[in-house]
């Protein structure tokens, strides 16, 4: 349990990380100029994609604990 936490503490500083990153950046990696537009956009996906993964996460903690209840 303590490894999951320290893991999921992990990819937390990452996601913000790559959220500030997204947030400030002036050109995209094909070279497009960012608009509020497109930054709001790209924080969306990334939203997402993050949503996806939290949810991974809260069933792969409700696996832990109940593996913990049957010892």
């Amino acid at each position: 349990m303590k490894t999951w936490k320290i893991r999921g503490s992990i990819v937390l500083v990452l996601f913000v990380a790559v959220s500030v990153y997204l947030s400030v950046r002036k050109v995209d990696g094909a070279g497009v100029a960012q608009t509020p537009e497109l930054k709001n956009i790209t924080l969306i996906i990334w939203g997402i994609f993050g949503l996806i993964i939290f949810i991974g996460y809260l069933i792969w903690l409700a696996v832990l604990k109940h593996r913990a209840d049957r010892k």
